[in-house]
C-alpha cells in the first residue's frame, strides 16, 4: 500500500530531513508516526503526499511509483489520498456542505454522486445538522470534522493526517481519533503524524518513531512512552 525504500531527503542548504528510511505499510493498517520537532515527520508526510521529492530511494503509493512521477500525473496520485491538516484549511466562504462537495467537484464527480455522498459523510462525522454553517460558525472540533469529511468523501484508499488534533482540546482530540479509527475499521489505511502522547498510548496501534531523520523504532501495539 505504502512502500518507502531507503529514502533520504537532503535540502538545498545541506540539512537532512530523513536518512535511509524504509517503511512498509500494508492495506488496512493504522500507523502513528511520532518523534520530536525536527525528527523528520513532516518531511516524510510531505514526500508521501508528493509535496517533496526524495533525494535518494523510492516511494510507491498504492502501486504507483511516485519517485519520478511526472508533474501532470500528481493530481491523479493524490486522488488515492485523503489528507487532513492541523489547521483545517477549509474554504471560508463556503458552507460545510460546499467545502465537502468541492472535493468531489475537483475530480468532476457527477452531481448525483455529490448529493448522495456528502450527506453520508456528514452523518459519519456527526455534522448532519451543520451542513449550512460556515467555517467561522464552527468550533475547532467541528472544523476538523469537516476537514475529515472532505478528506474521505471520495473514498480514498489511504488517509494521511498531519497533527490532526494539534489545535484541539483533549476531549475533542479523542473524538477525532475515534473517527479516524472508525474510518480505518471500514477499510481505509490510516497514517497519523502526531505529538499526542496520551492518544498514542491509549490506542495501541503500530508506532513508527523517528529521531534525527532515522527510524529508531517500529512496533505493533506500541505507545509513545519509550520514544528516544
Amino acid at each position: 500500500m505504502i512502500d518507502i525504500e531507503n529514502v533520504s531527503k537532503i535540502y538545498p542548504n545541506g540539512s537532512e530531513g530523513i536518512k535511509d528510511v524504509t517503511i512498509h505499510i500494508e492495506e488496512g493498517e493504522f500507523v502513528f508516526v511520532i518523534g520530536s520537532s525536527g525528527s523528520g515527520k513532516s518531511t516524510l508526510i510531505k514526500m508521501i503526499m508528493k509535496e517533496l521529492n526524495p533525494t535518494e530511494g523510492k516511494i510507491v503509493i498504492n502501486g504507483i511509483d511516485t519517485t519520478n512521477l511526472e508533474r501532470n500525473k500528481i493530481p491523479y496520485l493524490r486522488r488515492q489520498l485523503g489528507i487532513v491538516f492541523q489547521d483545517f484549511r477549509l474554504l471560508p466562504k463556503k458552507t460545510v456542505y460546499e467545502n465537502i462537495a468541492f472535493a468531489m467537484r475537483v475530480i468532476e464527480a457527477h452531481s448525483r454522486h455529490i448529493r448522495r455522498n456528502v450527506p453520508t459523510v456528514l452523518s459519519l462525522v456527526g455534522l448532519q445538522n451543520k451542513a449550512d454553517a460556515y467555517p467561522n460558525q464552527l468550533s475547532g472540533g467541528e472544523q476538523q470534522r469537516t476537514a475529515l469529511a472532505r478528506a474521505i468523501v471520495n473514498n480514498p484508499p489511504i488517509l494521511i493526517a498531519d497533527e490532526p488534533t494539534g489545535n484541539l482540546d483533549p476531549d475533542t482530540a479523542w473524538d477525532i481519533m475515534c473517527l479516524l479509527e472508525e474510518i480505518n475499521r471500514r477499510g481505509t489505511t490510516v497514517v497519523v503524524a502526531t505529538h499526542a502522547r496520551d492518544i498514542v498510548d491509549l490506542m495501541r496501534k503500530r508506532v513508527v518513531t523517528l529521531n534525527k531523520g532515522r527510524v529508531i523504532r517500529d512496533v505493533e501495539n506500541g505507545g509513545y512512552f519509550d520514544e528516544i
